[in-house]
């Protein structure tokens, strides 16, 4: 009975030895943990380390991943009908969080300007929660691109 190219491969790879079996798993995570976006520590702003001293030894302080406040912005960007997430891409100086770019996908008979700015306020208000109030960041920070208008609810279409 003949054996077809899957079978003749699983019998070999069951037959060969395993000595190399280290180099090849750390060979199969690298490639795993290469799909994954990095994360970037972003600095978190309280009333006592309002201007921190990267050099200071007089307490701790406080990260976050830009996963978190990636995951945060597209899920408050998916609430509602008018708008949907389609690129989010945080910009750092150092470990302060300087921009948020987005691209959005609007929906149809939408007034565009007044969605981008009660967006860019919604997106002020959840940065501010995630990372605390920074002086430096503001609405002009958070930058809107309009990639598509689609009829209906983005989030569906």
């Amino acid at each position: 009975m003949a054996l077809d190219p899957l079978d003749r491969a699983t019998h070999a790879a069951r037959d060969e030895p395993i000595d190399r079996w280290p180099e090849v798993s750390a060979s199969i995570m690298s490639g795993v943990r290469s799909l994954g976006t990095p994360a970037t520590p972003i600095l978190v702003h309280t009333d006592s380390h309002a201007t921190p001293d990267p050099g200071s030894t007089d307490g701790s302080r406080t990260f976050v991943s830009s996963r978190v406040v990636v995951a945060a912005l597209r899920r408050l960007l998916q609430r509602d009908a008018t708008h949907a997430p389609a690129g989010i891409e945080l910009r750092t100086d150092g470990d302060r969080l300087a921009a948020v770019e987005l691209r959005l996908v609007g929906a149809y008979g939408v007034d565009l300007v007044a969605l981008a700015s009660a967006v860019r306020d919604d997106v002020l208000v959840e940065v501010t929660a995630l990372v605390g109030a920074d002086p430096g960041f503001t609405t002009a920070d958070v930058a809107i691109e309009f990639v598509d208008v689609v009829e209906g609810d983005p989030n569906l279409v």
